[in-house]
């Protein structure tokens, strides 16, 4: 399976390299009913460091977005309700390459800088380079101190989304969520993502897991159920286009398309661990050889806190209310978010 591409590339400097031509090939990657098409990407691209573009901090400063930033993971930290932070709204070009439903492959959590390296970006993923630029160049103002202790992970979905169906199927949940697995706790995730269409909704509610045991209860199905409580009262949404920054602590889930569209959805992650999940892709332009392993979280055989609670809001999509596989092609299980509406 391959597909084309042609998009103009730029050096470290910025000087255009021409246009480039070449097939794309994928490798298959299967385990327990999950399918990935890992690209098989070259090991040219782009390279930058990025520049802190001039701003006034001020106005972040009661952002609990930005007082938690550099901070180890903390639970607690869910009682504070928070809204990502803004970083404004792409430009004409930047949108024409999201709504483009030909080119650039889609890729999962794929390391495009590592801790004191520059950001490398291979020659099929080109198409996006100003707007993970733009993430970079606030990325360097707002986080100086510490930006170059992270990690980077570049994860590009795209495609046609139908009517009442999401791109990408999730109950209510955080990106960068430390469970049992990390023991101490580290720095906490933060993520800037955009979408062309069908932005994600937050839920900018308080959280209350001090009930709750990390190494038995599965604090996702918990969040749906916590925001059906508030028959989803406080759900927030950023306009088509606007790039925002979100912590591990910003509660979200996609949205249901109202209407065929094609949609594209980047998001930019800086993260203190290695994301070491089969099914991530490899970035050639770097040389690295972790081992990759399956990791899902059904495989933690976690249970709802509240067992009592709607069922939809205690299975994931693949599943159906009683718990167990749907079959094939089958509708996914929508949690019900909104048990008064």
């Amino acid at each position: 399976m391959w597909r084309f591409w042609n998009w103009p590339l730029t050096d470290m400097k910025g000087h255009k390299m021409g246009r480039v031509n070449k097939e794309i090939k994928f490798q298959k990657v299967e385990y327990r009913g999950k399918h990935f098409s890992l690209p098989l990407l070259s090991a040219d691209g782009v390279r930058f460091e990025p520049r802190a573009r001039l701003r006034c901090r001020n106005l972040l400063q009661d952002s609990p977005v930005i007082q938690d930033l550099n901070k180890p993971f903390d639970l607690q930290c869910f009682k504070t309700p928070r809204r990502p932070v803004s970083v404004g709204f792409l430009s004409q070009r930047e949108r024409r390459s999201l709504t483009r439903e030909t080119g650039a492959p889609r890729v999962l959590d794929m390391p495009i800088k590592f801790p004191g390296s520059d950001v490398r970006i291979p020659a099929e993923l080109a198409m996006y380079e100003s707007i993970i630029r733009r993430a970079f160049a606030f990325e360097a103002w707002v986080n100086a101190e510490c930006y170059d202790e992270y990690y980077c992970y570049l994860t590009i979905d795209k495609g046609l989304v139908k009517p009442g169906t999401l791109q990408r199927e999730a109950p209510c949940h955080v990106d960068g969520f430390q469970g049992n697995r990390w023991n101490p706790k580290v720095r906490n995730n933060h993520t800037y993502t955009v979408s062309n269409a069908v932005p994600t909704a937050y839920y900018i509610q308080p959280f209350d897991f001090d009930l709750l045991d990390d190494t038995k209860h599965d604090f996702f199905w918990e969040m749906n159920r916590q925001v059906a409580l508030t028959n989803s009262a406080f759900m927030w949404q950023p306009s088509d286009s606007e790039m925002t920054m979100m912590d591990c602590y910003c509660v979200h889930r996609g949205t249901e398309a109202t209407e065929e569209i094609f949609r594209t959805f980047v998001r930019i992650s800086f993260e203190a661990r290695i994301f070491d999940r089969l099914g991530n892709a490899h970035n050639p332009m770097f040389r690295y050889a972790w081992p990759m392993v399956p990791r899902d979280i059904e495989e933690l055989k976690l249970v709802a806190f509240a067992a009592g609670s709607d069922p939809s809001l205690r299975v994931f999509p693949h599943q159906n209310l009683e718990g167990q596989p749907r079959e094939k092609g089958a509708p996914k299980t929508k949690p019900n978010l909104r048990p008064m509406g």
